[in-house]
């Protein structure tokens, strides 16, 4: 069964390079445009603690295909009082990229691929990682509102017990999932805008849950204030690790075009 996850997680890795090639052939010219931020908190005195947080949202669409990549790093220490040594209280990666071609310039529906990868320390998993395809229709489509549904069938493998790599596990659950996603866009006005995404991987014997809201406002043209709630649910987690994790940032954030 790793083989075919395997094989899968190589075709979508192709498939950025077979898009960009029908691409050349028309005349539209798309560029990746989105979003990177940088949080540093440095504590000293009664508590001293180094936390680190970066977000990257990055997106290309043209004629017949959309881009969509995402990035995710967490990354907090804290000194112990007593031994005067740090521990590292939090560390989780996220990552994933989905390709999506349309079924025609005019049309709303798309077929979708999804890959995504998840490092969490502290969840009780020593990774997750998924692929997906399906079928995604465009319900909304106005100048201050899109929506977005999605779903379809995926692979998913979750380590349990890790060897001395990212990658590779000793002991791991795989199992097939069903994929269902919403993203939601609300341009509020011309310099504040809402976003809604979640997706749901839904196996036999547990369901994960990715819930992102965000609330931007822009300062100017590359600079932007964000709210940002982002919620993740393990319906079964290993023993002493909890369900639900949330994890709540203001910060400042650069854009590009």
């Amino acid at each position: 069964m790793r083989s075919k996850y395997l094989a899968a997680m190589l075709i979508v890795t192709g498939l950025p390079v077979v898009s960009a090639a029908a691409e050349e052939g028309t005349s539209e010219a798309s560029k990746w445009s989105g979003d990177v931020s940088l949080g540093l908190l440095f504590k000293r005195g009664n508590t001293d603690s180094d936390s680190v947080n970066a977000h990257v949202n990055a997106s290309r669409d043209s004629a017949l295909w959309r881009h969509h990549f995402k990035a995710d790093a967490n990354n907090e220490k804290e000194r112990d009082p007593d031994t005067e040594d740090y521990t590292r209280t939090d560390e989780n990666y996220f990552a994933s990229y989905k390709l999506d071609r349309k079924l025609g310039e005019e049309s709303r529906n798309y077929l979708f691929n999804v890959v995504t990868y998840e490092k969490d320390n502290f969840s009780g998993f020593h990774y997750q990682a998924s692929y997906a395809v399906g079928l995604g229709r465009r319900v909304i489509e106005r100048d201050a509102h899109t929506l977005d549904l999605e779903a379809g069938p995926g692979y998913r493998v979750q380590c349990l017990e890790p060897e001395d790599s990212y990658g590779d596990c000793a002991d791991t659950e795989e199992s097939a999932i069903a994929r269902l996603a919403l993203k939601y866009h609300w341009k509020i006005s011309e310099n504040a805008e809402f976003k809604e995404e979640i997706s749901s991987e839904v196996g036999e014997d547990s369901t994960s849950t990715r819930m992102e809201t965000s609330l931007t406002s822009k300062i100017n043209s590359h600079f932007a204030l964000r709210l940002r709630h982002l919620l993740e649910h393990e319906s079964k987690v290993p023993a002493g690790s909890k369900e639900t994790d949330h994890q709540v940032s203001v910060g400042l954030v650069y854009t590009f075009l």
